[in-house]
């Protein structure tokens, strides 16, 4: 048995069957595809619990990926858990390197050619937010996923429309205010959970309609179009959070005792991920209020680290013995640009800002986080 390092690369046997074993506790919720560099997928077999096998490697002409994905990744968990992984071919074993990071698919191999024989590069990187995201990243606009419990949304496929809802008060009165971020032109991102009894949403200094282009309620994030004025925020995807940074929180709390004007708080990153480990999200100390939701989470030049999303109930953490003080979660920029991409919209700037002066970035703040108001 061989444990392959990250990158290392090798000779495949002629004979060129093969098969994958998952012995950790998540297998089931796993599934196995090769993928061509044409975008095509060609299934595994599934010869039992954590097992699956290829009659030949060949499907893959010579180029491509063998992928290992969560089929459901709405409800979580990553392929971590399913680890370690090994491999069988022509008689020979091999133990895959375990992924860095949480992810939702890995990369097991890259398959390629070269001076006539086929070879190997193994892998353990891949895509946190599953599939879709290896997906998009190969800008496969038509590609059918094996295994897949729900269907694969490629760059085309349209997220669920925001469903109807029975309100109970006069239509067109006010539900509530909540804070968006200008990612692009008359691009707005939001909460999912700011509009998502609202029939008509408006941008709160015009009152110029909204319309939702896209929701995603499992990372609590919408997607609208409107006539806003500011410059699209650029989003931090090139340098990672670190833990301990400064940031600023931006947002429109308390508009009826408040105000109508941005508020501007700082704080620091106090942890890499949220509730549970999740690691779409982070945690912040800057200060929020109600109607923060949505707002933007800058780093020192104006970068969109993250979306303002929640805090923790002080009365629930207090109900179990606990004291909560400043623990808020924000969803990370890298799970905008998922949801941007997704939606088929131009993708967002991500050329970071390097401007650290202050007044200068809270000035583009005051034109690029709008209050949102939500209408019966």
């Amino acid at each position: 048995m061989s444990e392959l390092q990250p990158g290392q690369r090798f000779r495949l046997p002629t004979q060129r069957g093969l098969t994958i074993r998952f012995e950790g506790r998540d297998h089931d919720r796993l599934a196995v595809a090769a993928i061509t560099v044409q975008g095509r997928a060609v299934a595994f077999n599934h010869d039992g619990p954590g097992q699956w096998s290829l009659d030949s490697i060949d499907v893959l002409e010579g180029h491509g990926d063998i992928v290992a994905y969560m089929t459901d990744d709405t409800q979580g968990g990553f392929t971590n858990s399913a680890y370690p992984v090994s491999m069988q071919i022509g008689g020979q074993h091999y133990v895959f390197p375990v992924p860095r990071e949480q992810l939702a698919a890995v990369i097991l191999g890259e398959i390629y050619t070269r001076d006539g024989s086929l070879r190997m590069k193994a892998s353990n990187e891949g895509y946190t937010f599953g599939i879709d995201a290896y997906v998009r990243a190969r800008n496969f606009t038509s590609i059918s996923i094996p295994h897949r419990m729900r269907p694969s949304m490629g760059r085309d496929a349209p997220l669920q429309p925001e469903p109807e809802f029975d309100n109970r008060r006069p239509s067109g009165s006010t539900l509530c205010t909540g804070s968006g971020v200008v990612v692009g032109p008359e691009l707005i991102v939001t909460n999912a959970h700011v509009i998502e009894n609202g029939n008509s949403f408006q941008i709160g200094r015009t009152r110029q309609l909204l319309n939702v282009l896209a929701v995603d309620e499992f990372h609590d994030l919408a997607l609208l179009q409107g006539p806003v004025q500011g410059q699209p925020l650029p989003l931090r995807l090139t340098s990672p959070l670190w833990l301990g940074e400064s940031v600023m929180a931006s947002g429109y709390p308390l508009m009826d005792l408040l105000g109508g004007d941005l508020k501007v708080t700082t704080g620091n990153v106090s942890g890499l991920a949220g509730g549970m480990g999740d690691v779409s999200r982070f945690q912040f100390t800057a200060p929020i209020g109600s109607g923060s939701s949505g707002g933007a989470i800058v780093d020192d030049a104006g970068n969109v680290v993250g979306i303002t999303s929640a805090s923790l109930a002080h009365r629930n953490v207090r109900d179990r013995g606990s004291i909560s003080e400043n623990v808020n979660f924000g969803i990370k920029a890298s799970v905008v640009y998922e949801l941007i991409a997704a939606a088929g919209k131009a993708l967002p700037d991500i050329n970071p800002l390097d401007d650290v002066n202050r007044r200068e970035v809270v000035n583009r703040l005051r034109d690029s986080v709008i209050s949102i108001t939500v209408l019966a």
